[in-house]
């Protein structure tokens, strides 16, 4: 009898042990998987100051939002966002600003957004502006709108509004004004150009006033020596125009001035 009883227990605590290891080799249920974009989201906080010594030093700086001032000492950058100031000595390089981003001696860059100012003594640098640039050479690389004023002054997509400085250059569409020593448009321009020299190689619906005119296609010109390649007479002193008029039988442009406007209008 004690020995049948003594092998029951010894059983049982078998049996307690094989089960206790049989939960452990268990898999457990699989979690699902947050993105990390989600997680990063969730985990966004804000701060209204933050002091940076270098870009990503400290590490927040790097992806931080900034309801205030972000400053540099001596340099600043990321990939975040600042709603209101960013400024430092040497360099700016946060990648979206509504507000101001500026920088004492050396460049302010913006590789996304900029709604408000840029400023800097060197160069100020922004893919898509929406506001005022003033710097050694003030430059955009996507459509944008506002002003530009600097040393020079490049856009190098299409841009409306207003640039200013010793060159002027839109390498796509200008809407508005250029006002510089040489003012330069690649494509289409609809607007006015006052300067020393002024260029237009695409499509001119404007007026140039300054001491050389150059236009490609048509238009008004003002000055010294004006050129306009497509008119009977390409250059006239003191003034020029050519302009075109649809003629709607024939469904072509037309204009006397101008006969190699002479093509099928769409």
């Amino acid at each position: 009898m004690k020995t049948l009883l003594r092998n029951s227990v010894v059983a049982a605590l078998a049996l307690s042990v094989c089960g206790l290891f049989a939960a452990d080799g268990k898999a457990a249920p699989a979690q699902p998987q947050v993105k990390t974009a989600e997680k990063a989201q969730k985990g966004t906080s804000w701060t209204p100051f933050q002091l940076v010594f270098l870009p990503g030093i400290p590490d927040s700086s790097m992806t931080s939002t900034v309801y205030g001032l972000k400053l540099g000492i001596p340099a600043t950058g990321g990939r975040g966002l600042v709603k209101g100031v960013e400024a430092s000595f040497f360099y700016s390089g946060t990648k979206d600003v509504e507000g101001c981003q500026a920088s004492w001696f050396g460049p302010a860059i913006a590789q996304g957004d900029v709604y408000g100012i840029q400023a800097t003594m060197a160069m100020a640098l922004v893919y898509r502006l929406t506001g005022f640039q003033a710097a050694g050479l003030a430059f955009t690389t996507q459509p944008s709108k506002g002003c530009q004023a600097g040393i020079s002054a490049v856009a190098e997509d299409d841009f409306k509004g207003f640039q200013t400085g010793a060159v002027t250059v839109t390498d796509g569409e200008l809407d508005g004004f250029q006002f510089g020593a040489v003012n330069i448009v690649t494509k289409i321009f609809k607007g006015f150009q006052c300067g020393a020299v002024n260029i237009v190689t695409g499509v001119f619906k404007g007026f140039q006033c300054g001491v050389v005119n150059y236009s490609s296609d048509e238009g008004i010109q003002l000055g010294g020596i004006n050129i306009i390649a497509d008119s009977w007479i390409p250059v006239m002193p003191i003034f020029n125009i050519c302009l075109s008029s649809k003629d709607k039988k024939a469904e072509t442009v037309k204009d006397a001035n101008c006969p190699k406007a002479n093509v099928s209008a769409k």
